[in-house]
């Protein structure tokens, strides 16, 4: 049985997310074409649907049953949608692989050092779990979820009925660990520790790794292909994550020992995410696909934390007017900000319902 409950878990955080992923990267351009993107993508778009849904059962007071159920029914016809939609994506991606061998062999070598030094990482982060002082709200808000199907109705600390937190309430991540073990059948500190806390590495990892694309692309003329660069920039990336704990309070220390809560989410995924947009919206042409993404990031940043009613259009509506005046285009600095409506709603009725 708990082999059946691990495998069903495997599933919810490894190709489920990298079929959602076929999405938008169905519409982005073939520098942008990639595995990593697709599996970034697909737990972008599976943290926006989940806040976009769980919102308006938490805030009026449902029971998790019911949100597990629409939210599964929902994501599965979407992640079948995204799979026949996508077909002819997937193929493009295989070819991609296969090409690998085409590489330069200290090219490849490179990137076996790369895989070599975040899987240990993630080895690291299961076998020597950090149990951080923020786990007895998040990881106990979960178990809470699951034991009494109420969302923010008790008290983490005591588990006690009390009044909506409302503070928590539009940034459901820990909701969304209870749905991966309400499925799955494994316990919330198990899916958060054990899983996530790996996946969620491997996952900012590809998000690091699409920066990585934009900064060195790959040029048929030898002489201006930077593409040979990436495992540099990706080793640079591991070593730097690998030795920041320099204090508890570095982006590197959340992304290695609190990957599973919102803020290490935050600091290590959706940030980076949001960098890659704006570095790919700065261009002269913009994929659909990564306007896509745009606001998929946007909508993840509030599922992370609340923190980003303020932070993310303060950082949006200050790249849309440097790329406004960059690209001399108003129209896309207007589209940038509009992509912040959905963070503007959910901050307005955080500010209503407080």
């Amino acid at each position: 049985m708990g082999i059946l409950n691990w495998g069903i878990l495997a599933v919810l955080v490894l190709p489920m997310p990298f079929f959602l992923g076929l999405i938008p990267v169905k519409y982005m351009n073939s520098l942008q074409r990639t595995p990593a993107m697709a599996y970034a993508c697909g737990w972008f778009v599976s943290f926006s649907v989940f806040e976009s849904v769980a919102v308006p059962f938490i805030l009026f007071e449902k029971s998790f049953s019911i949100l597990v159920a629409v939210y599964t029914v929902l994501i599965v016809l979407l992640t079948l949608y995204s799979v026949w939609s996508g077909r002819g994506v997937l193929r493009e991606l295989a070819g991609r692989i296969k090409n690998i061998r085409r590489m330069p062999f200290y090219v490849i070598m490179g990137w076996l050092l790369v895989f070599l030094l975040i899987g240990g990482q993630m080895l690291y982060a299961v076998l020597y779990e950090y149990y951080d002082g923020d786990d007895a709200y998040y990881i106990a808000t979960a178990v809470l979820t699951d034991t009494f199907d109420t969302m923010y109705l008790r008290d983490a600390y005591t588990g006690y009925i009390y009044d909506l937190d409302v503070r928590h309430a539009f940034s459901p991540t820990p909701i969304y660990q209870a749905w991966l073990s309400r499925l799955s059948g494994i316990a919330p500190a198990a899916v958060a520790h054990t899983a996530l806390a790996a996946v969620w590495l491997m996952f900012l990892y590809c998000v690091c790794g699409q920066i990585g694309n934009r900064l060195f692309p790959f040029s048929r003329n030898s002489q201006r292909d930077k593409s040979r660069y990436r495992p540099v920039f990706m080793l640079l990336i591991a070593l730097w994550l690998a030795f920041g704990n320099i204090s508890l309070y570095t982006a590197e220390t959340f992304v290695m020992t609190r990957t599973w809560q919102g803020k290490g989410l935050m600091a290590g995924a959706v940030l980076p995410a949001l960098f890659l947009c704006l570095v790919y919206l700065a261009g002269d042409k913009v994929s659909k696909g990564m306007w896509m993404l745009f606001v998929c990031v946007i909508v993840s940043a509030v599922f992370a934390t609340s923190i980003a009613f303020m932070l993310i259009p303060t950082i949006v509506g200050v790249a849309a007017v440097l790329i406004a005046i960059r690209q001399r285009s108003l129209r896309r600095g207007v589209f940038m900000c509009l992509c912040c409506i959905p963070c503007l709603l959910l901050g307005g009725c955080y500010l209503l319902m407080r």
